[in-house]
């Protein structure tokens, strides 16, 4: 059982058990107890059962939600609801004199109330959860199946991808290579489908030094970015352990790389924090991205986006490597200016020259 938000409602428990402990000592103090003949276990192990079952689902909905409003109010219809569930159960066992009579007439008080505030409640709980699978719907285009799923993404897995690769792959031949549906005097609208490849850059090094618990944490927050840049009809998966792949269908390959910059400008604006740590990381992907149109299987086709995402990073590194080479030549230059004394016009010549070599 996960008690990971339980300290978000630790002051609910509290009111909670205040409310209960006033109900409680209330009670006791206005009545009188029953005699043992007097008590109808029949009636106390039915209302019993519906007490302790309405502080079950107190519990399970605190456990299970995060602090906010619509908490707030399954909370308190809950509580309400319990509140005349435990006044009937404790009717069980007191007696009231005539002048407290009033405590037996307004227990059946707090229970319409209560599933007033719930009725309300749960209907922005549908809201909630309709805002949930619309986002839901970027990670599944035909069917749930939970055992394809990437249990630290969240997203689905790198064989769910290929099964919707090829069914895409089989689309687009089956479109590509009907000739009834085009006139012989328009040219034929070939379906292009197309695939991007997102890589971590340096992922190992920010594992090796931060631990994999923190690698997880990252990795869920740039798949969560990576959904908020997709169209509904986009599907991100989980490729590889720091890679993620999307099948955006009937989409060409400039739409692709598109996306694929705005992808990469959300992530590096990502200020990831580790730990209780006020430092932040700043992650960079490299992407790449290839269309297809029927013609390869999907074996061939996810071969070629690797080889292209090789490429890809291959260009970086040496683009870095030069960046590097640049700022130690300018450093080396200003250090001989230093030593040497060379007027500032000499040292921007200087520094001119060894970049444009």
């Amino acid at each position: 059982m996960n008690l990971d938000l339980f300290s978000f409602h630790r002051y609910l428990f509290i009111v909670l058990f205040l409310a209960i402990a006033s109900v409680a000592t209330l009670t006791f103090q206005l009545g009188e107890l029953k005699t043992y003949a007097d008590i109808d276990f029949f009636d106390v192990m039915g209302e019993g059962g519906i007490t302790l079952i309405t502080l079950v689902w107190v519990f399970f909905i605190l456990i299970s939600r995060p602090s906010g409003k619509v908490t707030h109010l399954l909370f308190t219809g809950l509580t309400l609801t319990h509140i005349s569930m435990l006044l009937d159960f404790l009717d069980e066992f007191l007696l009231y004199p005539e002048d407290n009579t009033w405590l037996t007439t307004i227990e059946s008080l707090p229970a319409p109330i209560g599933m007033m505030i719930m009725s309300i409640a749960l209907y922005q709980w549908h809201l909630e959860q309709v805002s949930i699978n619309t986002q839901l719907r970027k990670t599944e285009r035909y069917y749930r199946d939970h055992s394809l799923t990437d249990f630290v993404t969240g997203l689905y897995s790198a064989k769910y991808m290929k099964t919707q690769l090829q069914r895409e792959i089989v689309n687009a031949k089956n479109v590509n290579g009907n000739d009834h549906n085009h006139h012989e005097n328009k040219p034929k609208q070939i379906l292009t489908s197309t695939l991007m490849l997102i890589d971590i850059r340096q992922f190992d090094q920010f594992n090796r030094k931060h631990g994999d618990n923190q690698g997880n944490i990252l990795l869920r927050e740039i798949a969560q970015i990576i959904l908020m840049n997709l169209r509904d009809n986009d599907l991100a998966c989980r490729y590889a352990s720091d890679c993620f792949i999307v099948l955006m269908p009937n989409t060409d390959t400039k739409t692709a790389e598109q996306v694929a910059r705005h992808i990469e400008k959300s992530i590096e604006h990502l200020a990831f924090k580790v730990g209780s740590s006020t430092a932040a990381n700043y992650q960079h992907v490299a992407s790449c991205v290839m269309s297809f149109n029927g013609k390869d299987d999907h074996l061939t086709v996810l071969e070629q986006l690797n080889d292209r995402m090789r490429i890809t990073k291959q260009r970086l590194h040496q683009q870095q490597l030069i960046k590097k080479d640049v700022v130690t030549q300018r450093d080396n230059v200003a250090t001989k200016n230093t030593i040497i004394g060379l007027a500032p016009v000499q040292l921007k010549q200087q520094t001119n020259k060894y970049m444009v070599n």
